[in-house]
């Protein structure tokens, strides 16, 4: 998929890209639907690219294209956009092959579609007692107009072609009532009925960044392209039963792009060990999850074709990931946006993660007590256990830089 190149677009869809013009809402799925399409011939019939595939082609449309990647966050968007087509694409084909064998995998029944991870079916009565509970207090915009935002966002999270600028508008108008039930320690399946669309990974890395200005998704890139190999050299992850998979499946393949997601999926698994923290707490690798904290599942990480990545919370997914980059952001960015305290045996490889997000490794040796490097997530505090890996970390990637 390396040599993959853009197929040839439409005449309007040319026309507009040959102005370098944004594409509006309609413009912006006939280009999906055409990488969809392309994508299908050129994997032979697929209708499921992983998540390599996936990035190679929106790489080449970014590429090829740059004014396309909107405010830094067109990839996500397009990715998302690209892998919402193709699940629009398999829903009505019950009889292929491929979709039946994946849905097996995956834990779907015949003609239906996974539930949603907090999904209960209790009464609209019910529910709409606890949307009233909370839309009661004022909050800026009247109740019956924060009532209408709300409702949007659950029809449009049904949908299987959204439309992601409204939502990002919507979401933005209805922050501060949803700030303020995580404030109240609201349940959080409350919190997710009203408002599903956290659910999605580009929205839980959005409210994260609307609440820290940081981009929770480009600094966990950053951080693995820079620590990666450096984690892996370690003595003290040598004989680690993931290093000796990782190891075990090097040797299985020659393509580099391949190799690197491997080490980094590697690196980041690893974590916990490198501070001696407990790693049940970070992710749950060929097993089931068993804490109530934010925790990530894995399966088959080393797997191209097969692996999964997804986030727990109170032992519910949450959220279904790409890979180990991704998963590693919104795992930081769960603790942050549901400002949920981090458990203490936990708490030094989350300190190093977001010492590294927020620019804060100064404060390794003046501050061990970072204060308020973001309002309601002061629990992450002890940074004096990992000051000696860190500082192993960034000398040995000086040494290689």
């Amino acid at each position: 998929t390396s040599s993959y190149a853009l197929p040839d677009f439409p005449y309007d869809v040319k026309c507009i890209l040959a102005e370098k013009k944004c594409p509006d809402h309609s413009m912006r799925i006939r280009i999906i639907e055409v990488l969809q399409a392309d994508m299908t011939k050129y994997l032979e019939g697929s209708l499921y690219p992983n998540s390599q595939q996936y990035n190679i082609v929106v790489n080449a449309l970014l590429q090829a294209y740059p004014f396309l990647d909107e405010d830094g966050n067109g990839f996500l968007l397009w990715k998302r956009a690209l892998k919402d087509r193709f699940k629009y694409v398999r829903r009505p084909i019950e009889d292929d092959e491929q979709v039946l064998r994946n849905k097996c995998k995956f834990g779907h029944r015949r003609g239906q579609t996974r539930k949603s991870s907090f999904a209960e079916n209790k009464p609209d009565d019910v529910q709409m007692q606890v949307e009233i509970r909370f839309l009661e207090e004022p909050v800026h915009l009247e109740g019956s107009a924060m009532d209408v935002h709300i409702k949007w966002l659950k029809q449009e999270y049904t949908k299987t072609q959204r439309n992601w600028k409204e939502v990002d508008n919507r979401m933005n108008v209805t922050i501060e009532i949803r700030r303020k039930m995580i404030s109240d320690k609201a349940p959080l399946k409350d919190i997710l009925r009203l408002f599903p669309f956290l659910r999605c990974p580009y929205q839980l890395f959005r409210e994260f960044q609307l609440l820290t200005h940081m981009d929770i998704y480009k600094k966990t890139v950053e951080i693995l392209e820079i620590y990666s190999e450096n984690i892996l050299s370690l003595y003290v992850v040598r004989n680690n039963p993931i290093n000796i998979m990782l190891q075990e499946n090097l040797k299985r393949h020659t393509e580099e792009d391949i190799l690197k997601y491997m080490k980094t999926t590697a690196a980041c698994l690893l974590l916990p060990d490198v501070f001696g923290d407990d790693s049940s707490l970070f992710a749950a690798v060929n097993e089931e999850v068993k804490v109530v904290t934010p925790v990530l599942e894995v399966k088959n990480p080393f797997n191209v074709n097969s692996c999964e990545f997804a986030l727990y919370i109170e032992r519910e997914e949450l959220a279904q990931l790409d890979d180990c980059t991704m998963a590693l952001a919104a795992l930081v960015a769960a603790f942050h946006v549901f400002d949920i305290p981090c458990p203490k045996r936990i708490h030094r490889t989350l300190s190093f993660l977001e010492s590294l997000v927020f620019e804060q490794c100064n404060l390794l040796h003046t501050d061990p007590v970072s204060p308020h490097i973001m309002a309601g997530t002061s629990h992450l505090h002890d940074l004096e256990g990992a000051q000696t890996v860190l500082e192993i970390l960034r000398n040995s990637s000086q040494r290689t830089a």
